[in-house]
């Protein structure tokens, strides 16, 4: 595409040498210093559009693109009446119970209701009893792989949480989507 200084020339230039667009190629290209400049065709829609409009610029600066249309201000209002209701909500069942596409739920949440899922983390004192209860389970399961060909492939862990020995329980798939940080 042209720049806009480049349009204009081409327009007067085309006007200048008495419309003819090989004379206007040849100025443009001594110009601008290219090797090819703008074939006929274009020389002749550009000043057409110019008579027509009375302006040289591109028409599809800011019309580029598909045009939004999931984020409309219903939609928006109906994500934002679901997710004041519960706002653990996941970004799939609020797009199933609006009917939007899963990244029209997100693009609505996190840039027209400027929320963002926040991942829970709790704290709970953990007496010194179960620290050490803790530290014999880890070392009975260590010693039972060790010696008796324990399959730890066999282990299944139905909570996804972390507890760590400073309290600090980390829970992997809990989410809840808001403005702020709490």
């Amino acid at each position: 595409m042209y720049s806009s200084e480049q349009r204009v020339f081409l327009v007067l230039e085309y006007h200048r040498l008495k419309e003819s667009p090989t004379a206007t190629r040849r100025s443009f290209q001594a110009r601008f210093n290219v090797p090819k400049g703008p074939d006929a065709k274009t020389i002749l829609t550009l000043f057409a559009k110019f008579q027509r409009t009375g302006s040289a610029t591109d028409d599809l600066v800011g019309n580029v693109g598909r045009q939004q249309t999931a984020v409309t201000p219903e939609n928006v209002a109906t994500v934002s009446g679901i997710i004041q209701q519960n706002p653990m909500s996941s970004v799939r069942r609020i797009a199933s119970e609006t009917g939007l596409k899963r990244s029209s739920t997100q693009k609505i949440l996190r840039k027209s209701l400027h929320m963002f899922p926040f991942k829970i983390q709790t704290h709970q004192a953990i007496p010194v009893r179960a620290v050490q209860q803790r530290v014999d389970f880890a070392n009975q399961m260590l010693t039972m792989i060790d010696s008796e060909g324990f399959d730890v492939g066999c282990i299944w862990f139905t909570d996804e949480a972390h507890f760590h020995l400073n309290g600090i329980v980390n829970k992997q798939n809990w989410r809840f989507w808001g403005s702020e940080n709490p």
